[in-house]
């Protein structure tokens, strides 16, 4: 085999691992480019998840191989002893008997691929999207995904020399660190997406400083995280507005959840509100207690009695926008004006039971 063809067919090799590593239905912990082998017969060692191995051989010609050659391979292969099982990839042209008669000596030899460099690397920039995907970030950029793709096929071809063994997690590893220097939106969208911010109630109470009127308001919320990576909270914001008025809440500080007589006893047992981190797959319960922003524009007064629309923000450390969690409506009516003078809190169900029961 000359120079060339020695190249091209390390370079298919690399390429169907590539091509398998990225396959969603491709179970696997590990895998090893050329591993340190007496005999040299697998070209690919695969570690899957339920703990057995497979090795695999790639054999490329741009002349039709032959059932002869494709039994001779199988049976040197299968005695190599590396795996729990074994696979005979083909790349070129090949015989009808060989997939007729397939396996050979237990050795599988599933359909044969292309030899053609360009063609596999196509395929990997179509099936890194499917990848992704499953992984939850948005699609990429052909650009971004071509990127992508010669980095991998640098990192797996240096693993390859050395017979290194590279992990799923390292693999992935790659994956989110090239996306993420290129492309950061895409994985900052996969954070949020996985986040979801639960609040179902609204809290009345009456202002602590004498020289505003607007009510206090206290939020019981939960962010939930459901992805793989740590989220970071700066911020919520609250919007509310009628036809002719509207105003901004910011957060002031947490407070004992549940309830109190007094607001001012919970008020004064509170901390200040500050960034707040949420562990994968885990959740965080705050009551947040919001005042009014005084701010030249926004209102900052005693609510007038009627209907209001009401939407929360939130504000993630890796974007740069406030996001949008819920918008619900409201009414005041006289019974909330009870807070002023009793110094407790008036509840507001802000749930959508009373929606869902109207469909039934």
């Amino acid at each position: 085999m000359g120079g060339r063809e020695a190249i091209r067919g390390f370079a298919v090799q690399t390429l169907i691992c590539l091509l398998d590593s990225i396959s969603t239905a491709h179970s696997w912990v590990g895998v090893t480019l050329e591993p340190d082998s007496a005999n040299d017969k697998v070209d690919i060692l695969w570690e899957l998840a339920d703990g057995t191995t497979c090795g695999q051989q790639v054999k490329s010609s741009k002349n039709q191989i032959s059932k002869a050659d494709v039994v001779i391979w199988c049976k040197d292969l299968k005695e190599s002893g590396r795996a729990s099982r074994y696979q005979l990839i083909l790349a070129g042209p090949i015989a009808a008997a060989v997939l007729a008669n397939s396996p050979f000596d237990d050795v599988d030899v599933p359909t044969p691929t292309s030899m053609d460099v360009l063609a596999l690397i196509d395929q990997a920039i179509t099936k890194v999207d499917r990848y992704l995907t499953a992984k939850s970030i948005d699609p990429l950029p052909l650009s971004l995904r071509e990127l992508l793709i010669h980095e991998l096929v640098a990192r797996m071809t240096k693993a390859a020399i050395s017979g290194r063994r590279m992990s799923r997690e390292e693999f992935d590893g790659w994956l989110l660190s090239t996306i993420t220097a290129s492309y950061p939106q895409a994985v900052n969208e996969r954070l949020t997406d996985n986040c979801s911010v639960l609040w179902s109630a609204l809290e009345l109470a009456a202002p602590m400083e004498a020289a505003v009127e607007a009510f206090e308001l206290v939020l019981p919320l939960t962010v939930v995280n459901g992805g793989a990576f740590i989220a970071i909270v700066e911020m919520f914001l609250v919007r509310i507005w009628s036809d002719t008025w509207e105003m901004r809440y910011r957060p002031e500080c947490v407070v004992p959840s549940g309830p109190s007589e007094k607001h001012l006893t919970r008020r004064e047992l509170g901390q200040p509100f500050g960034d707040f981190a949420i562990s994968p797959r885990s959740s965080v319960q705050q009551s947040v207690l919001f005042v009014p922003v005084q701010r030249v524009g926004y209102d900052s007064g005693k609510w007038p009695l009627g209907d209001y629309q009401i939407e929360l923000f939130i504000k993630y450390a890796s974007q740069a926008m406030l996001r949008s969690v819920k918008r619900t409506s409201i009414t005041i009516r006289m019974d909330e004006y009870s807070v002023f003078t009793s110094g407790g809190i008036r509840y507001i169900s802000i749930s959508n039971l009373d929606q869902c029961l109207r469909l039934l």
